[in-house]
């Protein structure tokens, strides 16, 4: 795909995408994300926001425009559109809550089970919504309806064949009332759907929405809104603090002699209430950790630190780097053992 500086984009396999801030070369771009971090990508592995909504419009207003024959799924009807927006009474009240959720058919066999997707407005609005499925620069329709509050609706049913592979599924939605309501932005939402996260037992659980265990996707959460809204740096600083004071002391030493030190930076080792903290804020907690433990280790004399920082999107791993090549550029660094620690670790050599 050929991108430009400027454009806005969202990654094709991951959550999140940000602004084109510079083009390396023919196949690497730069870009600066969401949280303000700036990362190398493969421009194949992006989506052009603005320019795949530029043709989505262009071909919907020329009738004799033939040049793109696409074939797309017809939308399922879900409810009577007239009927869910004119008529009934909605309820006081200005909190949202939306969330994705998939019900194994058989919650002991994942392997072979199939998946039912639902969406849930847990919310005092009525909610639009369009599910469609991302297939290059387009999107597939999967189904749209009105969602009246407090109510869920079954979408589709994946089967074991349907997820052999990692699709993105996104999620569009207007909250509205028949009475007057407080606004809230559009939700704008990609999941990437990997065959993996659904194999997991420990992601099903149990829940307010259904009697049996549910893997739930929450995509907006007044409460977590406001909750984030009040966390400071300062705030964030303090729970470092709280955290370094009671990390055991068997993670503050070498394991012997030849063993390179340890630093788990994977957030859930860091701290304990972590769930309702925005990546930005995650990721800056994780590099005050790598700091801070890089420059114990150069106070103790250590020889070999292993910062474990895990796979994920490497955004972690690329402000590391950063960090390590304008701060400390006489320190040696390469990726860990492969044989111990996958793609998920960094070697630094302090001696």
């Amino acid at each position: 795909m050929k991108v430009k500086v400027g454009d806005k984009v969202r990654f094709l396999n991951d959550v999140g995408g940000g602004k084109v801030v510079k083009i390396k070369d023919s196949r690497m771009v730069v870009i600066e994300t969401d949280d303000g971090f700036e990362m190398p990508v493969l421009s194949n592995e992006l989506v052009v926001i603005d320019n795949a909504s530029d043709f989505r419009i262009s071909q919907t207003s020329d009738k004799n425009n033939n040049a793109q024959n696409v074939s797309k799924p017809t939308l399922q009807k879900v409810h009577s559109t007239t009927d869910d927006i004119i008529e009934g009474e909605d309820i006081s009240g200005s909190e949202v809550a939306l969330s994705m959720a998939f019900v194994p058919d058989n919650i002991n066999d994942l392997q072979s089970s199939s998946f039912k997707l639902y969406v849930i407005n847990d919310s005092s609005y009525r909610v639009f919504y369009t599910l469609s499925l991302w297939n290059e620069n387009l999107l597939n329709p999967i189904k749209s309806g009105v969602l009246t509050s407090e109510t869920k609706e079954f979408v589709k049913e994946f089967t074991i064949s349907d997820i052999n592979e990692t699709k993105v599924l996104n999620l569009q939605a207007i909250y509205f009332k028949n009475i007057a309501f407080n606004a809230y932005k559009p939700e704008f939402f990609d999941f990437e759907l990997n065959p993996v996260k659904l194999m997991k037992k420990g992601n099903f659980s149990e829940n307010d929405f259904f009697d049996e265990k549910a893997y739930v996707i929450s995509i907006s959460d007044t409460e977590r809104e406001e909750l984030l809204q009040q966390i400071t740096d300062k705030a964030i600083e303090k729970v470092i603090k709280q955290k370094e004071s009671f990390v055991p002391a068997k993670k503050q030493v070498k394991k012997s002699d030849t063993s390179p030190e340890e630093v788990d930076l994977h957030i859930q080792e860091l701290i304990d209430d972590w769930q309702n903290m925005t990546p930005g804020e995650i990721i800056q907690i994780q590099l005050a950790r790598f700091e801070t433990a890089l420059e114990g280790g150069l106070r103790s004399n250590t020889r070999k630190m292993v910062f474990i920082h895990g796979v994920g999107n490497g955004k972690l791993k690329y402000e590391i780097y950063k960090i390590l090549d304008k701060k400390y550029p006489s320190l040696k660094y390469q990726d860990a053992s492969f044989k111990e620690y996958g793609y998920g670790a960094t070697l630094v050599m302090l001696k």
